[in-house]
């Protein structure tokens, strides 16, 4: 792939669209046998997991936003908690302010509509999941007028295995990229010039901050940074500089009260932030743009780099943008603390239009190579894993098994294995187990997965899990021990652990046989690199479940 690149003279604001046909003057069938599929990829089966500890979280609170209209972190029986209850002020009424509230309120939305129900609860997740292949689609073909890289690039982000997972999952993600996506679909209108544009920026930070700030913090300044760096031309400064102090105005100074963003700052370790950008790194290459691929277009655009010349063609001027903000929003996330996949959920769109850019162009060379790669790209994950064992940069989870995404794998065919088979989550079985044999009005102690309990049991006081230290005098009825001994932020034992070492539990309560794997997370869908698609073979360690003698099942 040849590069043509310019430095004399600024590009039109607006790209020119000759293929710009209106949103319902023809019907794209392509596009809806895509969104077709997507859809079933999306739903089918959708409440086959319980929803796991973080989903869990979101689901209690959003319970209590149905009875109180706040989300509140007590319902007059249990606390929800993962954070030592730093997330709320007890003297406040529990009013939850450790993260922001718009997944809480969208499930709430879900539960409104069809019950108290698992797939209901992820379905406006899921819905927004949806529209994110839909707007990826309507991005490129609405601003470069390319049907077939539009296409191309909503089918990669509808076999991307990794965004499948998240965009099933009731968090912020899915609705984060959303956001994203129209954010990004503003800049490229005539936003210079005319007040609807804007506005949609304006509005779509707003409810980026409020959908997570962390995703707003490392999204805003490095779009606006790669902007600069691609897009020079473009920047109106009085518009743009009207835009952040709106932002700050509305969103980012009333939520710093509202959500105590200054609790968290004590988090921040810098001796993390070289291991966290080698890891976000290495994400990138694992589940993203495949090494190889990056390395071409690192050397396609060198003379970005060294000069930065900028391509001419409007097409190629975006996918460089989409690169820049990539790499300006993984290195921002490196000085977070916590390392997680879901942080850079919201880039995977442009990594899927990013690539089928690149087969885009491939394809004016060589049709068999351009096939060849959407193959490699759209069904398999060796282009991504090959390279990176090779070189032995991959650093896999101790528990990967041949059958993950860590492995060289068709992930599409994974995924609709775990969809048509189901999978033995961990969280169902504890939850069938308490719901068959404990009592209204028991006292559980769960050292790990306590929040699918508080949602899925009715009537049961669970105390542990992270919520912090177990009152005094506390005499549970069951406790439920975990394989993984957990420690909280200063590195001492979470109390829960502490309570249930200091217990003589063979003399006051007796053994619970439940022959089942006490797997850690169960349906953690935000991190590929711990998913499990395929039940794991024994041995395993079983759950370990006590029961206080003399309680009656």
């Amino acid at each position: 792939m040849q590069s043509t690149t310019t430095t004399a003279g600024p590009i039109p604001a607006t790209p020119p669209r000759p293929d710009r046909p209106g949103f319902f003057a023809r019907l794209d069938w392509g596009l809806l046998l895509l969104l077709a599929v997507a859809a079933c990829l999306l739903f089918y089966n959708l409440g086959q997991r319980p929803f796991w500890q973080d989903e869990a979280e979101t689901a209690c609170l959003a319970k209590n936003v149905l009875k109180t209209g706040l989300p509140y972190a007590y319902d007059g029986v249990n606390v929800v908690s993962q954070e030592e209850e730093r997330e709320f002020d007890k003297t406040g009424g529990y009013l939850w302010r450790w993260s922001p509230w718009i997944q809480i309120y969208l499930q709430a939305a879900g539960f409104a509509v069809g019950g108290f129900d698992t797939a209901a609860g992820r379905a406006p997740f899921a819905l927004a999941a949806l529209l994110s292949v839909f707007w990826t689609y309507r991005l490129v073909r609405r601003h470069f007028g390319d049907r077939s890289w539009a296409l191309m690039a909503a089918t990669l982000l509808t076999l991307c295995v990794p965004f499948l997972l998240i965009g099933r999952q009731a968090r912020y993600y899915a609705p984060g990229t959303l956001i994203v996506l129209w954010t990004l679909d503003a800049f490229l209108s005539d936003w210079q010039h005319r007040w609807r544009p804007w506005l949609v920026t304006f509005f779509g930070m707003v409810l980026l901050f409020h959908a997570n700030y962390l995703l707003f913090l490392s999204f805003a300044p490095t779009a606006l940074a790669a902007a600069v760096l691609v897009y020079p031309e473009r920047m109106a400064w009085r518009r743009l500089a009207l835009l952040a102090g709106a932002t700050l105005a509305v969103a980012v100074v009333p939520g710093i009260f509202l959500y105590r963003i200054g609790r968290q700052s004590g988090m921040f370790d810098v001796l993390l932030v070289p291991e966290n950008m080698m890891l976000y790194f290495a994400d990138l290459c694992m589940f993203c743009i495949p090494l190889p691929v990056s390395a071409a277009l690192a050397w396609r655009w060198r003379g970005f780099v060294t000069r930065l010349a900028r391509p001419s063609d409007p097409g190629e001027r975006f996918v460089l943008f989409s690169a820049v903000l990539i790499v300006l929003s993984l290195l921002f996330l490196g000085i977070v603390p916590q390392r997680f996949f879901r942080y850079i959920a919201h880039l995977l769109p442009l990594c899927a239009i990013l690539l089928a850019w690149c087969v885009r162009r491939l394809w004016g060379f060589s049709r068999v190579s351009a096939v060849l790669l959407f193959f490699l790209l759209a069904f398999t994950n060796w282009l991504a894993v090959y390279p990176m064992e090779r070189l032995k940069i991959v650093n896999r989870p101790w528990q990967n098994d041949f059958r993950m995404l860590t492995s060289l794998n068709f992930p599409i065919k994974l995924f609709a294995t775990e969809l048509v088979c189901g999978y033995p989550d961990v969280n169902t079985a504890i939850i069938d187990f308490f719901k068959a044999h404990a009592k209204p009005g028991q006292t559980v102690l769960a050292e790990y997965g306590e929040l699918p309990l508080m949602f899925y049991v009715d009537g049961l006081h669970i105390l542990g899990g992270l919520q912090g230290p177990v009152p005094e005098g506390t005499v549970p009825d069951w406790v439920l021990r975990r394989r993984v001994v957990r420690v909280n932020r200063d590195r001492f034992l979470f109390g829960a652990r502490e309570f249930t070492d200091a217990m003589d539990l063979s003399r006051d309560y007796e053994r619970v046989p439940l022959a089942f794997p006490d797997e850690t997370f169960g349906n953690r869908t935000d991190d590929p690199n711990h998913h499990y698609f395929i039940a794991v073979e024994a041995p395993q360690k079983e759950l370990e479940v006590w029961r206080r003698k003399g309680v009656t099942p």
